[in-house]
């Protein structure tokens, strides 16, 4: 497990894909990262946000009644800067199991986590943010 010590916000984030359209260019993960740029965090994904580290092809327009609305948010990008500018990003392994995605492959640098790991992550910081 990568050293979290130096990070004092874990950041769990649980729910996933919350508009969209709407936050194409402003998504939970963008925020993140704007903020780890002023104080180290340290992410967790879990719930259905486990789905944020699973290796996938980029994001395409959303078509509805045959027109295309705009561009989904590419989390898969979001998570490579992330983890460029020295946030570690793990996944919640008992999750990827429940939404039966255990065993697929997850974007480079992400690492899976059962829950003692994630409890001894979260004792090893100084807050805990729920997103």
């Amino acid at each position: 497990m990568a050293d979290a010590s130096a990070a004092g916000t874990l950041v769990v984030i649980e729910r996933a894909h919350r508009g969209a359209v709407e936050q194409q260019y402003a998504h939970v993960l963008w925020l993140v990262h704007g903020l780890h740029k002023q104080s180290p965090m340290v992410v967790v994904l879990r719930g259905c946000a486990a789905v944020y580290a699973l290796a996938a092809a980029k994001p395409t327009g959303l078509e509805l009644g045959g027109e295309v609305w705009g561009v989904p948010p590419d989390y898969p990008d979001a998570i490579e800067r992330l983890r460029a500018d020295g946030a570690p990003v793990y996944v919640s392994r008992p999750c990827l199991e429940r939404i039966g995605a255990a065993g697929l492959d997850l974007l480079p640098g992400v690492i899976e986590l059962d829950e003692a790991g994630i409890t001894g992550l979260a004792a090893s910081c100084t807050r805990w943010w729920y997103l």
